[in-house]
C-alpha cells in the first residue's frame, strides 16, 4: 500500500536528513575492484556511492580518525539501509508513533491538571464561587451580559464537581497516557506487539468516537475518526497483521543487493561534475 506520492523519493529526503550511507568514504585505500562503490580522483578526493539513494557524492580523503577499515569490507559486511517499500513503511510507522506521542502528552497534561484539582478542590470551589458572584454582579449592570453568561455557568459548574468523579477522570487520563506512550515507544522502535496493540486500542475506541458523533457532529471529531480508521486499515494491511496477505512470513525480502552493488560507476564526465 503506497502512502506517499510516486514522485516523492523517500531515499533522497531521508538521506538529506540523516546523511548518506557511503562506506567508501571511510576506507583508507580504494582499489580498482571497489569502483562500484567508490573511486579516488586524480586531483584528490573521492566519488562515493550512497547505498540508500544511489547518489554518487564527492567526498574528501578520510582523516585518520574517520577511517573505519583499511580496505573495503566484503559485500555481506556492508550496511544495508532500508529502501523502497521497507523505508516507506518505517516512515509511516514513525509518523503514527509521533501522533500517539502527542496524545500521550495531552493526556499527561490532563492528568496533571486533574491532580492539581484533586489536591485543592475546596479552594478551587471557593475561588470559582467568588469569581462567579463578581461576574454576575458585573453582568447585571452590563448591556452585554449574554456574552459573559457562558463563563459564569462554567464557574458555577466547578462548584458541583465531586471528588470521586475527579479521581475517576484522573485514573482514566493516566491510563490513556500510559497506553498511548507504550504505543508510541513500541511503534517508534518497530515492535510487532506495538502494531497489534495499536490496532486493538484504536478499534476499541472507534465505537466511542462514533457514539460521540451521533450526539454532535464537528469537524474535529470527523477528522479524528477518519485518521484513526486510516491508521487501523494501514497497519492491518501494510503490516500483514492477523495473518492478512499471508502474514509476516509473506513479507517481501527487500531489494536485490547483489544487483544493486554491481551498478556501474559514473562516467568520467559525470565524475568531473
Amino acid at each position: 500500500m503506497r502512502v506517499v506520492p510516486r514522485r516523492w523519493d523517500n531515499e533522497t529526503w531521508v538521506c538529506s536528513v540523516r546523511g548518506h550511507v557511503v562506506p567508501a568514504a571511510r576506507v583508507r585505500h580504494l582499489t580498482a575492484g571497489d569502483r562500484e562503490l567508490g573511486f579516488e580522483l586524480a586531483q584528490g578526493g573521492r566519488i562515493c556511492r550512497c547505498l540508500r539513494c544511489d547518489l554518487w557524492v564527492r567526498t574528501s580523503d578520510p582523516a585518520d580518525r574517520e577511517v573505519t577499515s583499511e580496505s573495503m569490507p566484503r559485500p555481506e559486511q556492508l550496511p544495508r539501509p532500508r529502501r523502497g517499500a521497507a523505508l516507506e513503511d518505517a516512515i509511516v510507522t514513525r509518523l503514527i508513533a509521533l501522533e500517539r506521542a502527542v496524545h500521550c502528552a495531552l493526556f499527561t497534561v490532563a492528568a496533571v491538571v486533574l491532580a492539581v484539582i484533586d489536591t485543592d478542590l475546596g479552594g478551587l470551589r471557593s475561588t470559582s464561587q467568588a469569581l462567579s458572584a463578581s461576574l454576575q454582579g458585573m453582568i447585571d449592570n452590563s448591556a452585554r451580559g449574554g456574552s459573559h453568561a457562558w463563563l459564569v455557568r462554567q464557574l458555577d459548574a466547578v462548584g458541583s464537581w465531586h471528588l470521586d468523579l475527579i479521581r475517576v477522570l484522573l485514573v482514566m487520563a493516566l491510563a490513556y497516557a500510559l497506553l498511548e506512550g507504550v504505543e508510541a515507544w513500541g511503534l517508534w522502535h518497530e515492535r510487532r506487539w506495538a502494531e497489534y496493540l495499536t490496532v486493538l486500542a484504536t478499534a476499541g475506541f472507534l465505537p466511542l468516537e462514533i457514539h460521540e458523533l451521533t450526539h454532535r457532529v464537528t469537524v474535529a471529531r470527523l477528522v479524528f475518526l477518519v485518521l484513526n480508521v486510516a491508521v487501523l486499515v494501514w497497519l492491518v494491511w501494510a503490516k500483514r497483521l492477523f495473518g492478512l496477505r499471508g502474514g509476516r512470513r509473506s513479507e517481501p525480502t527487500g531489494p536485490d543487493w547483489e544487483t544493486l552493488l554491481s551498478a556501474p560507476p559514473p562516467t568520467a564526465e559525470e565524475a568531473r561534475c
